[in-house]
């Protein structure tokens, strides 16, 4: 006989159980109620949490495609204009890739420039001055105030042409080596992978480094920071052949309606001298004269073009320009 079978014959045998006490079945009919109220409050409650989940989740994805589409919509940040350039010009990309960029006109915050070994620019930089970049020179434009100098050699001249004001003075330029500051100058800065060395035309510039603060370089003297040697001074010429690519990138001077005085001194500067009248009457011809017009040259040529067409004449000796009535004097 199966198993079954056996069970089935025993039960049939069996007298039937008393039934439980009515109180005994109202407390067991609350209890079984209540186990299944509490399982089906915690479906529920799981439930509303995946909802609420899932509804986060949408709104998360909305503020952040909003967030992008904000990022997107933010204007780059120009720093500076372009004056007068020449020679290859590179845009430096991610992973070091470099692009040619000849009609480039303005520059943006974030740009990383490189020069080659035959190129020059000369910036208006947007916050006032003259910031002009030589030959084989790597540069980041990192904000309005200041630049990454990575290698090579700029000017930083932080009066504008017209000579009305001193502006761009909170210019800075940081390097590997220390940070550049300065007070109202005209100064270059040269990085290498040694040594950092500031050249300071007119004003003061301050370094600060990892190995050197606060160190002051005036007028006339040159600063070199070397690894964490102390930094070494000597005296300098504000004129010369270290200049040369500097004054070659200079500003474009609109001279029109402007004095032959006037020029002179804006010319003395730009080429780091100095300008004396031989006799009162030089200097009154000079103030007197109006002269008309802009000229694209360099400082030194256009010196010698418009002084051909005045009552004056001009010797230059050391770091003077001598200025006299003798027409026939000229260099």
């Amino acid at each position: 006989m199966r198993s079954h079978d056996i069970v089935e014959e025993l039960l049939e045998k069996a007298t039937p159980r008393p039934a439980p006490p009515s109180e005994d079945e109202h407390v067991v009919r609350e209890a079984v109620m209540a186990e299944w109220q509490s399982v089906a409050g915690k479906v529920k409650l799981r439930r509303r949490l995946t909802q609420f989940a899932i509804a986060a989740t949408i709104v998360l994805g909305i503020a952040i495609s909003f967030n992008a589409l904000q990022v997107d919509n933010v204007q780059p940040v120009q720093v500076a204009t372009i004056a007068k350039n020449h020679g290859a010009i590179y845009l430096v990309g991610e992973q070091s890739l470099m692009q040619e960029a000849s009609d480039l006109s303005s520059v943006y915050v974030g740009q990383i420039i490189e020069t080659g070994n035959d190129a020059a620019i000369s910036l208006e930089w947007a916050n006032g001055g003259s910031l002009r970049i030589d030959k084989n020179t790597r540069i980041e434009f990192t904000n309005d105030e200041s630049v990454f100098l990575r290698s090579g050699q700029v000017y930083f001249d932080s009066q504008p042409a017209t000579m009305t004001a001193i502006t761009g003075s909170g210019f800075e330029i940081n390097t590997d080596h220390g940070l550049v500051r300065h007070l109202g100058t005209q100064y270059m800065t040269t990085v290498d992978a040694r040594d950092l060395i500031v050249r300071v035309r007119e004003g003061q510039v301050s370094v600060d480094g990892v190995y050197v603060e606060q160190a002051v370089a005036v007028a006339g003297q040159q600063m070199t920071v070397s690894g964490g040697a102390s930094p070494s001074v000597l005296d300098i010429d504000s004129f010369g052949a270290v200049w040369a690519w500097a004054e070659e990138m200079a500003p474009t001077l609109d001279m029109d309606g402007r004095s032959t005085y006037d020029f002179l001194q804006m010319t003395a500067r730009e080429i780091g001298l100095v300008v004396e009248y031989e006799t009162d009457v030089a200097e009154t011809v000079a103030r007197d004269g109006i002269l008309r017009g802009a000229v694209e040259m360099d400082p030194r040529s256009e010196l010698e073009f418009r002084m051909a067409g005045e009552d004056l004449g001009y010797r230059i000796d050391g770091g003077t320009i001598f200025v006299s009535l003798d027409s026939s004097s000229r260099q």
